[in-house]
C-alpha cells in the first residue's frame, strides 16, 4: 500500500487549523511469469526471444560460447528467470565441456544460497594435511589420453 498525505487548512475562531488525512491507494503487483509458462504465452515468448537475440548480439558481456547463438542465450535467459537472477551474470558463469553447458560452482553456490533450500549461509571446513591442500600439480596427458 502506498500512503499519500493530504493536507487541508481551514480557519476556526480566527486561527488557521490544519487537518492531516492519510489517503491510501492500492498498488498493483508487477506482472510476473515463470520461465516454464513463458513459452506458452505468445507475448512473453516474443519478449524473451527479443531479449535472447539482444544478448546473442553482445560481444563483450557474454562468453564466446554464447555470442551469436540466440537459442543458447534463450536457455540462459529462461534459467536465469527461474533462479531470479540476472541473465548476463548467469551467462558469465557458464562454460562448455564436450559440448555440454556447465555452471561454475560459484553460480551454483549463489543459486542454493538465495533459494529457500538452506537457511543462513554456507560454512566450510577443511580437513587433511594442509601441505596437500596448498600444493598444485600439473597433470599432463600423453596422446592416448593417459
Amino acid at each position: 500500500m502506498c500512503a499519500a498525505l493530504k493536507r487541508c487548512a481551514y480557519r476556526h475562531k480566527g486561527k488557521i487549523m490544519e487537518n492531516t488525512n492519510i489517503v491510501t491507494t492500492e498498488q498493483q503487483a508487477p506482472n510476473t511469469i515463470s520461465a516454464s509458462n513463458a513459452i506458452f504465452n505468445v507475448q512473453a515468448l516474443g519478449q524473451l526471444t527479443a531479449f535472447a537475440n539482444l544478448m546473442a548480439d553482445s560481444q563483450v558481456t557474454v562468453p564466446a560460447h554464447l555470442a551469436g547463438k540466440p537459442a543458447d542465450c534463450m536457455a540462459i535467459v529462461m534459467q536465469a528467470m527461474q533462479w531470479g537472477m540476472n541473465p548476463y551474470a548467469v551467462a558469465q558463469k557458464t562454460h562448455l565441456v564436450n559440448g555440454v553447458l556447465g555452471y561454475e560452482a560459484q553460480l551454483v553456490n549463489a543459486v542454493i544460497a538465495s533459494s529457500s533450500a538452506i537457511h543462513g549461509r554456507f560454512h566450510y571446513r577443511y580437513g587433511g594435511d594442509w601441505e596437500r591442500c596448498t600444493r598444485t600439480q600439473e597433470i599432463t596427458r600423453d596422446k592416448n589420453g593417459k
